[in-house]
């Protein structure tokens, strides 16, 4: 699998254009994978994890892993009083994401990043934070590899 760039902006290149498309509500209740999940790959096309690159409907063992992400958490949004503004559940801070790149990076919580006025301004604090945290989602799955790759030879030698 080849893994994308940590500055790349690649899941966002396919989202529409039309600001007012973009600030459609994404989570819309149900499952993933047949509900929310399934439209959000109709608009964007994307099939992909945002973060890994793995193609998520390529086996079902894959599809089964398969969550829409919050760009920017929901904590974030909290703690920067842009919970209100529908941002936050918007189509436009949605990714696709396999489940133990989303585990990842759970915990995120973004410092010295002030509270966006606009749409445009939301878009960019998306952007900065995506790429903060496909680094260190890429940096986690390595370091993960690394320890499975010590524990495998181990057991089999």
């Amino acid at each position: 699998m080849t893994i994308p760039d940590a500055e790349a902006l690649i899941p966002f290149e396919s989202y529409p254009k039309d600001e007012k498309a973009l600030q459609q509500r994404a989570w819309i209740g149900g499952n993933c994978r047949l509900g929310y999940g399934k439209d959000y790959v109709k608009i964007t096309g994307n099939r992909k994890c945002a973060y890994c690159g793995a193609d998520l409907f390529d086996c079902y063992e894959r599809w089964l892993t398969m969550v829409l992400d919050h760009v920017v958490p929901i904590s974030v949004c909290k703690k920067l009083n842009i919970i209100s503004n529908g941002f936050c559940r918007s189509l436009a801070n949605a990714v696709l994401a396999c489940a133990a790149c989303n585990g990842f990076c759970n915990r995120y919580s973004a410092v010295d990043e002030r509270r966006p006025e606009t749409f445009q301004e939301f878009i960019a604090l998306r952007d900065r934070i995506f790429i903060k945290r496909r680094r260190g989602i890429l940096d986690a799955r390595k370091k993960e590899e690394d320890c499975y790759n010590k524990q495998k030879a181990l057991i089999h030698p």
